[in-house]
């Protein structure tokens, strides 16, 4: 990329990460994905947004449609909205080529969930391997705080690795959460996610760290924990497809299903727009209907 092209992307990276406050992980996705673009629009020529146009843009679209999924390129869009508008916003290109893009629907899908027996089986599975010999106490006990908050709590991996033990109110049963963006929120946690806590702690190797997952200096990695989640699916013999994320979808339809409220939901969960939780609606209108199937003589 030449210098204009490369000026500009770091400009924009630096903002979505300063102002935005985007994290790593998405800002190397932007990055990635306007890469791609600009690969497909001037090869190893000379990169200027300014001659972007709106017709360059529509073409990358139906070019990605052919080679690659459909929610890949709704991100790849999405970058390139957001790249543009910034351009544009700072008198950097004349007009916002993204104006009006045709960009491809993504099908409405149902999050996928644990049931409640595979949840007990899964929070049951560190203890299990444990008394096989498997691991240690420290990791069984480790291990099964992080499942109990991810259920307990509905948080995401990235709250999860950076809980310090200072946020944690065990006497009220509750910890502070920094989400997306750096915005703050307040989760309950369990009874069993709350001794869970405690009884890792109690034996934890590092005493003094601040962090709750602290490895060393460092927390785990958002690898590791996955690493695990898949270590105890296999030993619960249930679907390997299953992650941290899909116990977050479980928490929230669990709730739902027994008459938390959508605004509530929406607080724990920690969504900026309310439109994000009422996936888990359609979750519940789901379940309604296999009962309805299933139980109804005219169905």
């Amino acid at each position: 990329m030449q210098a204009n092209g490369n000026h500009a992307l770091a400009q924009y990276c630096e903002y979505i990460r300063s102002e935005r406050r985007f994290s790593p992980a998405t800002v190397a996705t932007y990055k990635n994905a306007i890469n791609v673009f600009v690969a497909w629009k001037f090869g190893s020529g000379c990169v200027d947004f300014f001659e972007v146009s709106h017709r360059d843009l529509q073409d990358f679209i139906i070019e990605e449609q052919r080679n690659r999924r459909r929610t890949t390129v709704h991100n790849h869009v999405s970058a390139l909205r957001s790249l543009f508008e910034f351009l544009f916003e700072n008198g950097k290109i004349a007009t916002n080529p993204t104006v009006d893009l045709l960009t491809p629907k993504l099908e409405k899908t149902l999050p996928k969930i644990f049931t409640l027996s595979q949840i007990k089986e899964l929070l049951a599975a560190p203890m299990r391997a444990l008394g096989n010999k498997k691991i240690s106490a420290e990791i069984a006990l480790r291990d099964a705080m992080i499942l109990e908050l991810f259920y307990g709590a509905g948080l995401r991996i990235g709250e999860l690795r950076n809980i310090e033990i200072a946020d944690i109110d065990f006497t009220n049963r509750i910890l502070k959460v920094l989400g997306k963006r750096s915005k703050e929120r307040i989760c309950p946690f369990s009874m069993a996610a709350s001794d869970a806590i405690r009884q890792y702690l109690s034996i934890r190797e590092n005493q003094s760290a601040p962090k709750l997952l602290a490895r060393g200096e460092q927390p785990l990695t958002a690898r590791e924990i996955q690493y695990r989640l898949k270590f105890y699916l296999r030993c619960s013999g249930l679907p390997a497809d299953l992650s941290p994320h899909k116990m977050r979808h479980s928490y929230a339809t669990h709730l739902l299903n027994a008459g938390a409220d959508l605004r509530l939901l929406q607080e724990l969960l920690g969504h900026a727009n309310l439109s994000t939780t009422q996936i888990y609606t359609h979750v519940d209108s789901a379940r309604m209907k296999s009962i309805h199937s299933s139980c109804h003589p005219r169905a």
